[in-house]
């Protein structure tokens, strides 16, 4: 079952896996995404059908580019400029089942998926990287991953019985445009009460 454990694609290669044991992550782009059970298009948006969580077109000036649908109930949605390739940075927000998980214990969980896929060590968050929500759990860090520097981040609050989870990654060090970029997309993630306190 997928956890905290985050997904993120650059070049076609996912740098952070935990799939459920039943069934394979789908991933689609977004003008491909149908209507499912567990996700559906609102005009240009989309709709976490379990929570009613909406996903926007676009956070600032990323758009949405993939969606990928971990398990029942489990989505993300990946924003970014460029599509995530080298040189480029990347945003994912996911909605997923907190189950019997704190948040506590699902922010521990992402900061060893982050530590043991990046030999990452902590940092301190980039100026402007402010993101509000009741609860919320977040952490920075450095890490390589191949021959690549990253600075990767992660936010997460959890909403009656889901966990919305924001996770920022871009290259190391990254320019003042960039850092601008990703600051305005989290900040713009819906980070408060679900619909409906669903």
């Amino acid at each position: 079952m997928h956890r905290a454990l985050p997904l993120a694609f650059a070049v076609g290669v996912a740098l952070f896996t935990a799939a459920p044991a039943h069934a394979d992550p789908v991933t689609m782009p977004v003008a491909e995404v149908v209507d499912s059970a567990d996700v559906q298009r609102d005009g240009e948006r989309f709709r976490h059908v379990g929570s009613s969580y909406v996903f926007p077109s676009s956070l600032g000036d990323m758009p949405a580019r993939k969606v990928t649908i971990f398990g029942p109930g489990d989505v993300s949605v990946q924003y970014t400029v460029n599509g995530g390739a080298a040189g480029d940075a990347w945003v994912d927000v996911y909605v997923y089942p907190a189950d019997d998980w704190t948040v506590e214990e699902t922010a521990a969980d992402i900061v060893s998926a982050i530590t043991k896929t990046f030999t990452a060590s902590p940092a301190l968050a980039p100026a402007g990287m402010t993101v509000r929500g009741a609860g919320l759990q977040s952490g920075w860090f450095d890490g390589q991953l191949g021959d690549r520097s990253l600075k990767t981040g992660y936010y997460v609050v959890k909403r009656g019985d889901w966990l919305v989870k924001i996770r920022a990654t871009l290259p190391s060090p990254p320019a003042p445009t960039m850092l601008s970029r990703v600051a305005a997309a989290i900040g713009a993630v819906n980070m408060g009460p679900l619909p409906a306190g669903r």
